[in-house]
């Protein structure tokens, strides 16, 4: 029996994805760890709209170089992420969790699949305009913690999952104070904003 042409697609475009992400592991673009977890949990996709979100982050790691590590402290806690020179600041947490801090830009992007991100973010991190960040949490949880007297916006969209931001976030916050837009998708996860302690 042939398959209908829509599932049809998402396969091929399974496989492609799977290829691309041998292809960057053989370049040492990703941790083998990522590389299985992503294999595996690109096998069980089963919507276009999963497949997307994954496709990107496949993107992410088919730069010419390696992936260069990058280390902020922040009190007791010691951060490290990966970024690739084309992806400054994108973040992947897959079944694990990742504490983030230190300075971010406009366009970062920060998934969460199956785990939790614990982002922080203070006034002095944060450009005097508009700072965009895109989250995505699929299965899993990310958390932002803003420092008071940052204004910010979160357009993330629910599906199956939550999206809120605490409303000490919005009454510690007055004009002229830098702003934070939240976008992206909280997929049967959750995207909380709350004031940093």
């Amino acid at each position: 029996m042939k398959l209908p042409a829509l599932k049809e697609i998402v396969e091929e475009r399974k496989e492609k994805a799977i290829e691309n992400l041998s292809d960057s592991f053989a370049k040492n673009q990703l941790p083998l760890e990522e590389y299985e977890r992503l294999v595996e949990y690109i096998q069980k996709i089963e919507s276009e709209r999963e497949l997307i979100v994954v496709e990107k982050m496949v993107a992410e790691y088919g730069g010419s170089e390696s992936p260069k590590k990058s280390t902020y402290e922040d009190d007791d806690d010691k951060v490290d992420y990966y970024y690739s020179p084309e992806h400054q600041g994108s973040s992947l947490a897959i079944l694990s969790s990742r504490n983030i801090s230190g300075p971010v830009e406009s366009g970062m992007q920060f998934v969460s699949i199956l785990g939790s991100e614990h982002i922080k973010i203070r006034k002095a991190d944060l450009s005097r305009r508009k700072t965009v960040l895109n989250v995505v949490s699929i299965l899993g949880e990310c958390v932002i913690s803003v420092e008071s007297g940052i204004r910010v916006s979160n357009q993330a969209i629910p599906i199956l999952g939550g999206a809120w931001t605490d409303r000490k976030v919005e009454r510690n916050a007055e004009n002229g104070d830098p702003e934070l837009v939240i976008s992206g998708a909280a997929l049967l996860g959750n995207i909380t904003i709350k004031l940093l302690a």
